[in-house]
């Protein structure tokens, strides 16, 4: 039995997501008692791509592109995009477990992560517990390590307070900034854009989103464990990192690069937070040529 013959379910497309702008199979798995919504498009060397917070909507432009030559794994975590929610608690840790099994329920092995945001200390973490399984490291924008610097811990403390989770949860106003053309909307139809935001039309993927960044500062332990890893067990593995060149105010890629002092680096011009959203041909462009060429 191959991988893909696993799990036989599809999930209905909703009627806000067309096949216009999400022109993939729809596919779910019962991860730890969880129906976890994913995709899984093309063949040849396989890319795990992992964000957390939102969902794998904003990856739809990169998977169209380098399908044709790679096989491309994404998946909603439980409360976010067309995964439910569940009543386990939001956390970095506990959503990197999950994506273990769900690696392992999917029989993923040899596997390039790309991870963005939040996506970031729930992939690492991944990596660093089964370390056999990847063979590269994309990082976009993204994170692996405590909060040290304050300014980062201040804004992650005005996200999960209760003020702006429930101002969001009631105005639905992060989603729908995020899907203009400084998030993910920059080459998006207004179809693509309202698809975006149909998940969020729930107050709970919404509150999920605060609780989630909450965690940062809950998960110290865990994030300082990360980053013990990226220096020892991962520190041999080829990276690529991937910023907006006007989103990286916390100095992360620089950092990446003191850990990995032979990664590659790509800054996208005029790129914001999504940077694959920002310039998704040079985006797919890059990581292909990336992968093609790692030492």
């Amino acid at each position: 039995m191959t991988d893909r013959e696993i799990d036989k379910q599809t999930i209905a497309r909703p009627q806000w997501l067309g096949e216009s702008v999400w022109p993939f199979t729809i596919r779910t798995a019962t991860v730890n008692g969880s129906p976890i919504a994913y995709t899984d498009e093309g063949q040849g060397p396989l890319f795990l791509l992992v964000h957390d917070g939102m969902w794998s909507f904003l990856w739809g432009q990169i998977i169209e592109t380098i399908r044709h030559r790679f096989r491309v794994v994404t998946l909603d975590f439980p409360g976010s995009g067309l995964s439910p929610l569940n009543d386990s608690v939001v956390g970095l840790e506990n959503d990197s477990i999950l994506l273990e099994t769900f690696v392992d329920h999917l029989s993923l092995t040899d596997l390039t992560l790309v991870a963005h945001d939040l996506g970031g200390p729930v992939g690492v973490g991944l990596a660093a517990r089964r370390p056999e399984l990847v063979n590269g490291l994309v990082f976009v924008n993204t994170f692996a390590w405590p909060p040290h610097v304050r300014a980062l811990r201040v804004m992650m403390r005005l996200m999960s307070s209760a003020p702006v989770r429930g101002l969001d949860a009631t105005t639905n106003f992060l989603p729908r900034a995020t899907s203009s053309r400084f998030g993910v909307g920059k080459h998006l139809s207004d179809e693509g854009k309202l698809a975006f935001v149909g998940p969020f039309g729930d107050r709970g993927p919404r509150r999920r989103f605060h609780d989630l960044m909450g965690s940062v500062l809950d998960e110290r332990e865990y994030l300082h464990g990360l980053e013990i890893a990226l220096q020892s067990t991962l520190n041999e593995l080829p990276v690529l990192t991937v910023y907006g060149e006007r989103n990286d105010p916390f100095g992360f890629q620089a950092h990446f690069k003191e850990i990995f002092p032979a990664a590659d680096d790509l800054v996208i011009h005029s790129g914001n937070h999504f940077p694959m959203c920002d310039d998704p041909d040079e985006f797919s462009t890059r990581v292909m040529e990336w992968h093609a060429t790692r030492r």
